[in-house]
């Protein structure tokens, strides 16, 4: 009985070495992962209370309505984009 429990304690003490191990490797070692994307390609879409939906990204706002065949575009607002830095 007690040589069972010592071999349980020695397993979980490796298993948690090799963690404690594999956890710090160099960030060179990172895999490379893709690029986030930014936040003027979010997209905010709202249904509004009459309705009509609205649809907001970085640079427009865009207000659609349904009219039982096909979306139709009925307000649109631009937003002037920033300088390039």
């Amino acid at each position: 009985m007690v040589s069972k429990t010592l071999v349980g304690f020695a397993l979980a003490g490796v298993l948690a070495f090799v963690m404690l191990i594999s956890g710090t490797r160099s960030p060179d070692a990172a895999t490379e992962r893709a690029p986030a994307r930014p936040l003027s390609a979010s997209r905010l879409f709202m249904l509004l209370p009459d309705g009509r939906v609205e649809m907001t990204d970085a640079w427009a706002r865009r207000v659609y309505r349904w009219d039982g065949r096909r979306w139709l575009e009925v307000e649109v607002t631009r937003l002037p984009a920033p300088e390039p830095r």
